[in-house]
């Protein structure tokens, strides 16, 4: 299962979902300080998974944060939340990788995932609620920007003088948020009644405190002059604000949350207005305009596609390794099947692929993302037997590389043939339950086939690392990842991040 943990100014949501983001169970609870809420992340998280250990955690918060370190810094909304390693925490609580990401951004994978931008290519997400920020999604991947700031909409300025938002008079913000539309309908509302009207939502002075956006819209469904007048302010500048957008990124969508969801009826018709004026008509007319389908629903599969997003990283690096998904996955199991059994994982290849096997192997005999301390005991009979301390050793996954036992390849090349020296060695190692992993570009190395038939009748497992096309490599092997190209550089290019999730898969599962 994957954990969601959505972190609001007033509300904590934590939930579960299963391989396709289906939300499997919730629980809801006040926010308070971080220490008492994040306690009460992890023992509402544990009792959700029943034991299990999530394949990874996503974090949605509002910023500031510092998403490397996975640091919530100080949110506006989260007072007294500063400094608090909450990726950290769950790593260590729940034994599993983290990720932490602002709101806008998480919302947007979300939408792009499971709402209204699924299938798109290029999409924006806008919240349009308490404040006005967006998440983009550009050729299949979300784009952050430099300082993970990308998206910050409504510092735009769409005149001198109007609403604040932002901190700036004027912005996109300041027209097209909860709070904004807040100002423009008291400062309409003070008209109004300077000229002896009592607008719905404002009847007298005394009621100008009551004034929020959805009085405003209430009012407005209702038939009200004044407050259909704001709404109509405040459609004309979200046309603005959406014709920048589509000319800056030209996407197929752009998906709108909270206040346009609630309220389209009202902003659609001098929205669309205003951007038939402004947008080029090559951006505007491929780009549609959406409510967010998510609903209240949203701040969860937030939560989930950014723990999906950590799941998955290494397809949001290499989009192309998409293709392969299944493949990695049964391959990953297949590994961590073999070390947990302790069998040992054998690696062949040839040129690059030869070097690509030892690679593979130190990876996994010493530690990769993480240190692998020894067990207390092992160090303590090693201690007792020679009576000083243990050298600085590492846990390790039995794993060998068959390219470097040079001399049995260079005695069996010359006295028997060079086309069966893996073959001799797989024959001579493997054992049921052990793993080949077999790398060939073409998919038809002789040496490499070889190998794997040897394997095979030994009652070891094959994973075949090879280019798109199938070979004879993939005809045998139980697992065959075929990357996207065939020419030889290029399939061992994606062949490095292919056997560093299989070594990370492998690493996390043994030394958490």
């Amino acid at each position: 299962m994957f954990l969601g943990i959505d972190i609001g100014g007033t509300k904590t949501a934590v939930c579960t979902a299963d391989n396709n983001g289906k939300i499997l169970d919730k629980i809801k609870f006040e926010t308070t300080d971080w220490r008492s809420t994040l306690d009460k992340v992890i023992t509402e998280g544990r009792k959700l998974l029943g034991g299990e250990r999530p394949k990874a955690i996503g974090i949605s918060c509002g910023s500031p944060q510092d998403a490397k370190t996975g640091m919530i810094l100080e949110p506006p909304n989260l007072p007294g939340w500063v400094d608090v390693p909450v990726c950290k925490m769950m790593s260590e609580a729940f034994l599993a990788p983290a990720r932490l990401m602002n709101d806008a951004n998480a919302c947007a994978l979300a939408e792009w995932r499971f709402g209204a931008g699924k299938g798109t290519k290029n999409m924006v997400f806008l919240t349009f609620g308490t404040g006005m920020g967006a998440g983009v999604i550009l050729d299949g991947h979300l784009y952050e920007g430099t300082t993970e700031s990308a998206g910050e909409v409504g510092h735009m300025r769409l005149e001198k003088e109007g609403p604040t938002g932002y901190g700036k008079a004027g912005s996109f913000e300041g027209f097209c948020s909860g709070g904004g539309i807040k100002q423009l309908g008291i400062a309409y509302a003070k008209e109004a009644l300077d000229r002896g009207l009592s607008p719905a939502y404002a009847r007298s002075a005394s009621e100008l405190d009551t004034v929020s956006a959805k009085t405003i819209a209430d009012a407005a469904h209702a038939g009200d002059e004044t407050a259909l007048k704001v709404y109509k302010e405040v459609s004309k500048r979200l046309g603005q604000g959406l014709s920048v957008i589509m000319d800056l990124y030209n996407p197929e969508a752009i998906v709108i949350g909270s206040i346009f969801a609630r309220a389209e009826d009202l902003l659609r018709e001098a929205m669309e207005a205003e951007i038939q004026k402004e947008a080029l008509s090559k951006t505007s007319g491929v780009c549609r305009v959406l409510p967010a389908a998510l609903g209240e629903a949203l701040g969860d599969y937030a939560a989930i596609a950014v723990a999906m997003q950590e799941y998955d990283s290494l397809f949001a690096r290499y989009p192309s390794l998409t293709a392969c998904k299944d493949d990695i996955e049964k391959a990953c199991e297949m590994l961590i099947t073999c070390a947990k059994n302790n069998g040992l994982i054998m690696t062949c290849g040839n040129g690059g692929s030869a070097s690509d096997s030892e690679h593979i192997v130190g990876e996994l005999m010493k530690g990769f993302t993480r240190k692998r301390p020894l067990p207390a005991d092992v160090r303590a009979r090693y201690e007792e037997r020679f009576g000083t301390p243990m050298p600085m050793l590492q846990q390790a996954v039995r794993a060998i590389s068959l390219p470097s036992q040079i001399a049995v390849l260079s005695a069996f090349a010359n006295d028997v043939t060079a086309e069966d020296v893996y073959a001799q060695l797989a024959y001579g190692y493997a054992s049921e339950g052990d793993v080949l992993i077999a790398m060939s570009t073409s998919g038809n190395s002789k040496n490499c086939v070889s190998a794997a038939k040897a394997a095979l009748i030994k009652g070891a497992k094959v994973i075949a690392l090879t280019g798109e096309k199938d070979s004879e490599l993939s005809k045998i092997s139980d697992v065959t990842i075929q990357v996207p190209e065939t020419e030889t550089y290029k399939v061992q290019e994606l062949h490095l991040p292919v056997y560093h999730k299989l070594c990370l898969a492998v690493e996390e599962s043994m030394f958490n």
